[in-house]
């Protein structure tokens, strides 16, 4: 009992895609900036709320730059600094020029989406979950939110 319970928790950390997960439609998550409805949603996947990138920069006003010669997306609101590193298999994050430890950012039908717990880590957002409405509200930190 104890040795299936070790395998199960080593494969949950061991990042795959089985044909179920990759098969899996994402849920959408209604996105709310202070409490005003956004114009997009948000994907949830594996647990992770996604954020399209351009909500954050036509919706909030958040800086999103591209440069192509080196594919890196760069987010940036006061002094913090995301970076988004296009591999060839995989989107590396770095905040504020240090790696970022988490889920990764995706591209979804030729739309860039990060993970909220980046925008927490990297520009302080706080968000108040509504599993009942599939609903995050999100905004920046000392600001009161409701559920």
């Amino acid at each position: 009992m104890l040795l299936l319970a070790s395998v199960l928790l080593l494969c949950s950390l061991i990042p795959t895609a089985s044909a179920a997960s990759m098969n899996a439609a994402p849920r959408e998550v209604k996105l709310e900036w202070n409490g005003t409805r956004l114009p997009q949603n948000g994907l949830l996947i594996e647990g992770s709320t996604m954020i399209p990138v351009v909500l954050l920069r036509d919706s909030i006003g958040v800086t999103l730059r591209y440069e192509p010669t080196v594919k890196t997306y760069t987010l940036l609101q006061n002094d913090d600094q995301i970076d988004m590193i296009m591999g060839t298999d995989s989107i590396n994050i770095r905040l504020n020029n240090h790696q970022w430890k988490g889920p990764n950012a995706q591209v979804i039908n030729g739309r860039m989406y990060i993970p909220f717990t980046v925008l927490r880590d990297g520009f302080g957002y706080q968000s108040a979950w509504n599993a009942s409405q599939v609903k995050l509200n999100f905004a920046k930190k000392g600001i009161f939110l409701e559920e």
